[in-house]
């Protein structure tokens, strides 16, 4: 049994950091659980793949982190190995689904912008919540059967039996081949080139919408000239009103495209920042004869868990309409002034 006798003051300044990980994991995503299914604004295919991205940050901080705090603090495992190994599967779980759903996503993206007319003839609400749902199903038989079948120990018997006062998670060669290639580096390589090329198309289109700046501006000038020049032209005038509410919806469009991938990017590339470190561990522990230094096993994967908590905040920070919804969540009402 690992056990790390730490000191009180070690225990209360790591038992802070980690409390304020967990707290703000659970409040933040809440946060956007609850603005996006409150906002109609924010009701959009797209969004609902985030809600899904939330709520397993959410879960992750209810159901996982908590548990983790305890055996990063004292190594000792008061919860028997048959809860310990469902406390692993979650881990895995909620990891697995986060990152299949950040790929489709990315998938999303691809779509939407390069085929917005096939994108808007198949996407439905139905299918969106068909494919979470296959998520969640694929991730929940990948993360508990081979932990409780013991497919991922380098003996074959499930983890933590023998010693259920440590709670462990097991590597083979194999399991960890799949779980890291198949996963984890394989959709992330193919997410950033779906971006890189969704990056490129929104550009384009940019550049476009400058270039036809001028030529709208023009043609506002020649929509206001018709409507001074009487009501005979009045039918020509309302065509070229036509055209260019068309043009404003159009750019209006791109320009929430590209916002919308640069803030799904964003978090891409903070998941990839955060767990890289985990899984680069992960997947050279199993090839190792000793064993890793503990202490820096335990902050790679906390480094992860922190990708939790910080998911809302960039939400915020990038999409204007996610931060006017958080403020007007966080609004208290006002009280009217009382002079007397």
């Amino acid at each position: 049994m690992v056990t790390y006798n730490r000191s009180t003051v070690e225990v209360v300044v790591i038992g802070s950091i980690l409390g304020l990980i967990s707290v703000a994991t659970i409040l933040g995503n809440l946060l956007v659980c609850v603005t996006i299914t409150t906002n109609r604004k924010l009701r959009n295919y797209t969004n609902y793949f985030i809600l899904s991205l939330a709520t397993t940050d959410l879960l992750l901080g209810l159901l996982v982190l908590p548990f983790s705090a305890v055996n990063t603090l004292s190594g000792h495992w008061p919860l028997g190995a048959i809860f310990c190994n469902i406390y692993n599967s979650f881990d895995v779980m909620f990891c697995t689904v986060s990152i299949l759903t950040l790929f489709v996503i990315s998938l999303d993206r691809y779509f939407a912008v390069n085929m917005p007319l096939r994108y808007q003839t198949r996407m439905s609400f139905k299918q969106v919540w068909k494919i979470n749902a296959s998520i969640w199903i694929f991730s929940l038989i990948m993360a508990f059967l081979p932990i409780h079948l013991g497919w991922n120990s380098p003996d074959g018997r499930v983890q933590n039996m023998e010693r259920p006062e440590s709670c462990v998670f097991e590597l083979n060669r194999p399991y960890v081949l799949l779980i890291s290639v198949g996963t984890y580096f394989g959709p992330l390589v193919i997410m950033c080139g779906v971006y890189l090329k969704v990056l490129q198309i929104t550009r384009k289109q940019v550049k476009e919408i400058n270039r036809l700046s001028k030529a709208g501006s023009g043609l506002a000038k020649a929509m206001l000239a018709l409507e001074e020049n009487g009501e005979g032209l009045a039918g020509t005038s309302s065509k070229h009103k036509h055209q260019l509410k068309q043009k404003h919806h159009k750019e209006h469009k791109i320009v929430s495209d590209r916002k919308a991938t640069v803030t799904l990017a964003s978090v891409v590339i903070a998941f990839a920042i955060c767990w890289i470190p985990y899984f680069i561990l992960f997947t050279v522990k199993a090839f190792l004869s000793d064993p890793v230094n503990i202490h820096f096993d335990l902050f790679t994967l906390w480094l992860g868990y922190v990708n939790s908590s910080v998911n809302p905040f960039l939400y915020a920070f990038y999409n204007s309409s996610f931060r006017e919804a958080f403020k007007k969540m966080n609004a208290c009402p006002r009280q009217p002034y009382n002079s007397s």
